[in-house]
């Protein structure tokens, strides 16, 4: 079972166990277990809202939950051509985060999706991803969100 998105919470599973006794045929066990989180996201998803031509970008702050902090090596995109973003280090409560401002370069009306990719230097851990949609309305056009 993959654990991805359940960190910092319980999850529970249960489990079929069929025997050779006659009594007790079949048992059902019950396991649970708190996942433990990776790293602290926020916001998990990002929306790009506005007008073309104007600047718009919002800002993604990554904050390590483990007990050796990580370090980011490498943020791309899946598509990478309505977006761009920088990477820069900082200190929140005194210990290591980051931070990646996602800035839209679509300069014509339309929506678009795309997904940060986020390499870390732990390598038994997936790549964390933080989902980026874009809505862009023309000049003049009115805010339907």
């Amino acid at each position: 079972m993959s654990t991805k998105g359940y960190g910092g919470r319980t999850i529970s599973k249960t489990a079929r166990v069929i025997t050779s006794d006659p009594n007790n045929s079949e048992i059902r066990l019950r396991v649970s277990a708190r996942v433990e989180e990776f790293a602290v996201i926020k916001p998990r998803r990002l929306h790009l809202a506005g007008t073309a031509g104007e600047e718009i970008s919002d800002t993604v702050t990554i904050i390590p939950a483990t007990e050796e902090p990580f370090r980011i090596l490498k943020v791309s995109t899946l598509k990478g051509t309505e977006i761009r973003h920088e990477l820069r280090q900082v200190e929140i409560s005194g210990k290591p985060a980051y931070k990646v401002r996602v800035t839209n370069e679509k300069q014509t009306p339309g929506r678009y999706y795309d997904r940060l990719v986020i390499i870390t230097d732990v390598t038994n851990h997936e790549p964390l991803s933080v989902v980026v949609l874009g809505t862009i309305r023309e000049k003049g056009q009115e805010q339907s969100e």
